[in-house]
Formats: C-alpha cells, sequence, structure tokens
C-alpha cells in the first residue's frame, strides 16, 4: 500500500528535479507539497529552497538498501519561470505564464508543458530526454545538443531561433519567422508560415516554411 507525506517548503519559482521519480506541477495555487509511493522511497526524497528555486534530490541507498519503487510528488505553486531537469525523472506541468519562461533538461528525464503561454521562451536539451511543450510565445530561442527530441509542433511561436547540434529530433510551430541552423543527424521540423532563414550543415533533414532543406 502507498504511503503519503506532505513537505512544508516556501513560496518558489523555479524548480531544479535531480531525483527519478514523478514530479506533477499545478500553478496557479498556494504552495503545497506531498508525496506519494513506498514508505521508503518518500523518506530519502528532500526538498529544500534557496532564493525562489525549489530542490529536489534523493539521498543516496545505504550499502545493501534495495530501492523500494517509485514515488509521486505533487507540487503547487503560483508561477512557473524556470525548470531544471537532471537524471531520469519526469515532470508534467499545467502552465508556465509570464514574460519569461526557461527550461533546461540534462538528462534522460521527460517533460511535459500543457500550456505555455510566455512572451520569450528559452529551451535547452542537452540529454536523451524529450520536452513535450503546447501553447504560444512571443520568441523561442530553443537549443537541441544530444540525443533527445523536441516534441513543440503544438506550440506556436511568433519568432523562433532553432539550433540542432545532435541526433535528436526537434519539431514546432512558427508564425512570423524561424532561424533554423542545424549541424547534427537530427531531423528538424518547423510548421507554420513563418519565413525561414536556414543553413543546415549537418545530415539531418530540415523542414521549414513548407520547404525541405
Amino acid at each position: 500500500m502507498a504511503a503519503t507525506q506532505a513537505y512544508v517548503v516556501p513560496s518558489f519559482d523555479s524548480v531544479r528535479i535531480d531525483a527519478p521519480i514523478r514530479v506533477e506541477l499545478t500553478t496557479g495555487r498556494g504552495v503545497a507539497a506531498s508525496g506519494e509511493g513506498p514508505r521508503a522511497t518518500l523518506d530519502r526524497i528532500a526538498l529544500s529552497v534557496s532564493g525562489r528555486l525549489l530542490s529536489i534530490r534523493m539521498t543516496p541507498l545505504r550499502p545493501g538498501e534495495k530501492n523500494a519503487g517509485s514515488a509521486t510528488l505533487r507540487l503547487s505553486t503560483g508561477d512557473l519561470r524556470r525548470l531544471v531537469m537532471v537524471g531520469g525523472g519526469a515532470v508534467s506541468v499545467d502552465r508556465m505564464k509570464g514574460l519569461n519562461g526557461d527550461i533546461v533538461v540534462g538528462g534522460n528525464g521527460d517533460v511535459t508543458v500543457a500550456a505555455v503561454e510566455v512572451d520569450r521562451l528559452t529551451v535547452s536539451l542537452a540529454g536523451g530526454g524529450r520536452v513535450t511543450l503546447s501553447g504560444k510565445a512571443g520568441a523561442a530561442d530553443i537549443r537541441l545538443w544530444g540525443p533527445g527530441e523536441l516534441a513543440a509542433s503544438g506550440l506556436a511561436a511568433r519568432t523562433a531561433r532553432v539550433s540542432n547540434d545532435g541526433p535528436g529530433d526537434m519539431a514546432l510551430t512558427a508564425i512570423t519567422s524561424a532561424d533554423v541552423r542545424a549541424s547534427g543527424t537530427g531531423d528538424v521540423t518547423v510548421s507554420g508560415p513563418a519565413a525561414c532563414t536556414v543553413a543546415n550543415n549537418g545530415a539531418g533533414r530540415v523542414a521549414c516554411g513548407g520547404e525541405s532543406y
């Protein structure tokens, strides 16, 4: 039977996840944190806040101790401005809203944001993870280094600057203009009516504005 645990945390608008757990984050609410899963796993989850940054990690297993299984951490806060994922966890966010939004994935974790509503969005994906985005952004600056995937065809950016230097694939939508730089083996797909500037020096395929490069 799964156990539950409440955690006390102060206000935050940025999150760093360095733990192989599932995180569900809801915005537009008061600050709260609770976990569900095996008691031994919940006891290893450590939350700390420095400034406005909430850090989530897990203490190492003791010698001879076995992994008790996965846990889910449910968070709520007023706004989320920055999300950093390190390691192999998964996080789902209902909304990222405001002037700026920043998403950084450095491991094999999965990040999903159901509704992006920001003036400027920055995404950096360096590992083998997956970033899934829907919503809209005034300007999007997205860079992919590793074998990960950006699945953001449901994200409409007025202007987009895209760089793919690895084997991973990326897809998004641009409305006015798109500047695409590709030097890896992964594919880049930019849907929408944007005017495209493309420099494809890699082995992957670039599709933008209805043209292939």
